[in-house]
């Protein structure tokens, strides 16, 4: 795998970023078809037409796309910010890379963040499994071998439990297709599911037997271990309202569930005009944006910065300036 990934550096590297006069068409990747970082790229490409063409991949791992855009391999990505904290450090899903790793990120430059979607904790109403205590010695799906996912709901559990994986629970990790009919198989017990709020893709393992969600327990909020979930860089909490999945068994209730926080990756050396075009075709379409899936309407202005670490290109800046939003100190001077 390390041998791998150094060899889709090496020959990025050989590839330059596109210049205005190429900038036409645009390579982009996504994550899951059923999520919103696949569904941000594709709005943008439909916004940002006739004068750029974005074409987008998607269904891809977005640890690896966040290392396309920083080599000029591609052109935007949908990258998770905690990735790219990793990526910063050369950890987590770069640690093979280390000091690469580190270098590439340096050329990361970012346009806006958004809500990517919650974790679903899923359970079948029939596994018995109705808290967090549950969970000890199950089979729980924690994410993609390569992805950043796992990182973040393993973390999720020690918080709430204080287990740890592979001790006091076993750590199942698939590629997101593999994982959805596994759990509709009954191959493991606990399905921490991304998605956005409301899916459709969501609800439809509720189809044959109901699923339950379990909601972060209220007396784990204010403790040192939620503080310290919170405080790492792109790991949010919001509600998923009830009523938001027909198929769900604890429908009735509010739940408060884990958040991630995406952002729109770019090469430091995108054209300053293209970086403005794609910022200013998003922002100026957001009505559109929140009508076509209700898990875009924090997607605002005043949220373009959330847990936004990657400093914005400066074709961004010029936008928001342009706007009159107030751009943080940090994400400045990224040229």
């Amino acid at each position: 795998m390390k041998t791998l990934r150094m060899a889709v550096i090496a020959a990025a590297l050989a590839t330059a970023p596109l210049s205005s006069a190429q900038a036409e068409t645009l390579k982009a990747e996504g994550g899951s078809a059923a999520g919103l970082s696949a569904l941000v790229p594709q709005l943008l490409s439909k916004y940002a037409a006739p004068d750029h063409e974005i074409r987008v991949n998607v269904d891809q791992t977005l640890t690896r796309a966040a290392l396309k855009v920083a080599t000029g391999a591609i052109d935007l990505a949908s990258t998770p910010a905690g990735a790219f904290s990793r990526m910063e450090l050369g950890k987590g899903p770069y640690k093979d890379l280390g000091q690469e790793a580190i270098d590439a990120s340096k050329n990361i430059r970012s346009l806006f963040s958004f809500l990517g979607g919650h974790i679903h904790v899923m359970t079948y109403e029939d596994s018995g499994i109705d808290s967090w205590d549950g969970i000890k010695g199950k089979r729980v799906f924690v994410g993609p071998p390569a992805g950043s996912a796992s990182a973040q709901t393993t973390k999720l559990i020690e918080s709430i439990t204080g287990y740890k994986a592979n001790e006091d629970y076993e750590a199942i990790k698939l590629a997101w297709s593999a994982a959805s009919q596994a759990f509709e198989d009954g191959k493991f017990d606990v399905f921490m599911r991304t998605g956005t709020m409301g899916s459709a893709a969501v609800d439809q393992y509720g189809s044959a037997k109901k699923f339950r969600i379990l909601g972060i327990p209220e007396e784990i909020i204010g403790t040192d271990a939620w503080n310290d979930y919170l405080s790492t860089p792109g790991y949010a909490a919001d509600t998923l309202p009830a009523g938001s999945y027909s198929n769900q068994v604890n429908n009735d209730q509010d739940l408060l569930a884990t958040a991630y926080v995406m952002f729109v990756s770019v090469h430091r050396d995108m054209d300053e005009d293209t970086a403005y075009a794609l910022t200013k075709a998003m922002f100026e379409n957001l009505d559109d944006a929140h009508a076509v899936n209700q898990g875009l309407a924090p997607l605002t202005l005043e949220n373009a910065f959330v847990s936004l670490a990657a400093p914005l290109h400066p074709g961004a800046i010029r936008y928001y300036e342009e706007v009159g939003a107030r751009v943080p100190d940090h994400l400045l001077g990224g040229s």
